[in-house]
């Protein structure tokens, strides 16, 4: 009997990578337009006349210096919020809280800005309960102190809900020894609970900072003025504005190159704790009942209620205004709601595409390394996964920006607007589609490969008999979120929106822009309601959870009876 050789690259196991191949060859593509267009106006660009302007390094030392200061500032709230929820899983209203704090990461970005103008503004909340006694907290939303109050509000959650999974990680026996020693709350952060955030700070931090870095919609609703822009909004203002397209690359490439380095520089500060194997027996934590430790998390958890909660309930409740009808009866509202439904739609589909054969190419590239195929397939896979996600180091404004250079003269506005909002909110949204796909199509790789490889089950078959029925949850999560976060997206079609394309974010944005607070309150509320709803229905529906819901319960009913058979004969 010869000897059973170790599998290899065949034929069969190849023709799962072509999936792959043409979703990285659209992004090369996509890319390759873009980039073309940003260095072809590099003969007209004067550079000395530019570095020479202290524009350029104004708007950069500002966009570090807001980042910098709303990355600090959440880290400084999330810590406490962490330990606080940490060291109380029982606290009455927790999953509450959770849930609750976690709509500041789910609300469109435009519509936490009005939750935040309507709790701070001059006719906000904050200054009408001063008014009562005759103080005034002034007008001090529009410009840094706005843009910090929005990026915390929108990130400190984030943070919090890292930096608690980080601290339920810790072995149980950890806080059974605290209580022995006897250790002062400060000995506790100190040894225990700061090594282990200090793992998952720098990709944290890294993750807010580069958000806060390339924002868009905060800093141009609330940003107050030139001597407050950003990179992002300057490419903006320098298209959409001046037309002044070599200025627009010139920061474009600035942006880029920036976001480029401090991903290095995050990256190479990232630390790993190995935590050996312990028996986790249940247990609490003793310190949680000292007063030092029932002070603090009082604070915290004030603190961080005081920041999310009363936007999002100040939109509710200027939402059910006298207006509310006659908004709601606004030809103008509809057909940006139609045009935010298509735009989410075609790009969440494309996301989908693009993210499933990235993830079939991954999966394929780490299964013959698994069984014992090419030693450069974990290489090309990383390199692949890498390719997906290269999107999170382009702001979506560079992308625009070169499309727009590359078609201009091709057609008008109007016609390029729709194609080029879809094409890069669909690659803004690949990243986080590919989070979901890859984990689930390589567990379902790993459960089925053989049984597959056994049968000759490859190509569309594999796909439809195997791969859908496996995957059909995360792909409609992938979908729905996907097309959730292209429905409240501002950035790119208010760079290309015009009269007759307008969508929804826009829509608000130009009621906030003419101080019509009552009607943009109004649209926030129906943007949330259509941004959730599309993701529960795309969801349910693509998972299996909608519709013929009665054929699940047949086939069981069925599966019983026939099993009960043979007995009762």
């Amino acid at each position: 009997m010869s000897p059973v050789s170790k599998p290899s690259l065949t034929p069969r196991w190849l023709v799962f990578l072509w999936p792959g191949f043409l979703s990285l060859g659209a992004i090369a593509l996509i890319l390759g337009l873009a980039f073309t267009g940003l260095f072809s106006q590099i003969p007209e660009i004067d550079l000395s006349k530019i570095f020479n302007n202290n524009y350029l390094f104004r708007v950069i030392g500002f966009t570090l210096y807001q980042a910098t200061l709303s990355t600090v500032i959440a880290t400084i709230i999330a810590i406490p919020v962490a330990r606080a929820l940490s060291r109380r899983p029982n606290l009455p209203g927790r999953m509450l809280f959770l849930h609750m704090a976690s709509l500041s990461l789910i609300v469109p970005t435009i519509v936490g800005v009005f939750g935040v103008v309507a709790i701070h503004g001059r006719n906000g909340w904050l200054n009408q309960v001063l008014s009562l006694f005759d103080l005034s907290a002034g007008n001090y939303l529009y410009g840094l102190i706005g843009i910090l109050i929005a990026h915390v509000f929108f990130n400190a959650p984030l943070l919090a809900r890292i930096f608690l999974q980080t601290l339920e990680s810790l072995p149980k026996e950890y806080w059974r020894s605290t209580a022995q020693l006897n250790m002062s709350d400060r000995d506790i952060f100190r040894l225990i609970e700061w090594p282990m955030l200090r793992r998952v700070l720098p990709a944290s931090c890294g993750l807010v900072f580069l958000l806060c870095f390339t924002s868009f919609a905060v800093v141009l609703a609330l940003g107050g003025g030139p001597s407050t822009n950003t990179l992002e909004v300057a490419i903006y203002q320098a298209i959409r504005l001046d037309f002044d397209i070599p200025k627009a690359v010139v920061l474009s490439l600035t942006q880029l190159a920036l976001c480029s380095v401090l991903l290095l520089i995050g990256s190479h500060f990232s630390r790993n704790i190995t935590l050996g194997n312990t028996e986790e027996r249940p247990t609490k934590r003793f310190d949680a009942s000292k007063p030092s430790a029932i002070a603090t998390d009082a604070l915290a958890l004030i603190a961080m209620s005081l920041l999310v909660f009363p936007p999002l309930l100040a939109t509710v409740q200027k939402a059910f205004s006298p207006r509310l009808f006659e908004v709601l009866g606004d030809e103008k509202l509809w057909s940006a709601a139609f045009n935010s439904l298509k735009i989410s739609l075609a790009a969440g589909t494309l996301t989908l595409f693009l993210a499933v054969g990235i993830a079939i190419m991954i999966r394929s590239l780490h299964l013959p390394s698994r069984l014992g195929g090419k030693p450069l397939s974990k290489p090309l896979a990383a390199i692949t996964d890498l390719s997906g996600s290269i999107i999170l180091l382009l702001p979506p404004f560079v992308l625009a920006t070169g499309l727009f250079i590359i078609f201009k003269g091709m057609a008008s506005l109007t016609v390029l607007a729709p194609f080029l909002v879809v094409t890069v909110n669909a690659l803004m949204a690949l990243p986080f589609a590919l989070r979901i796909l890859i984990p689930s199509f390589e567990t379902s790789g790993q459960k089925s490969d053989l049984l597959c490889r056994s049968l000759a089950i490859t190509g569309l078959n594999r796909i439809r008999v195997i791969d859908w029925p496996q995957n059909r949850k995360a792909l409609g999560l992938a979908l729905g979120l996907s097309a959730a976060l292209s429905t409240g997206d501002l950035s790119v079609i208010a760079l290309f929106g015009t009269q007759d394309f307008t969508t929804l974010p826009l829509f608000m944005y130009q009621k906030m822009g003419s101080y019509r607070l009552e009607d943009a309150a109004i649209i926030a509320l129906f943007l949330c309601l259509q941004s959730l709803l599309l993701f529960m229905v795309i969801e349910r529906i693509i998972a299996g959870k909608w519709f013929l819901p009665n054929f699940g319960k047949t086939k069981n009913r069925d599966r019983k009876l026939n099993k009960d058979a043979p007995h009762n004969a």
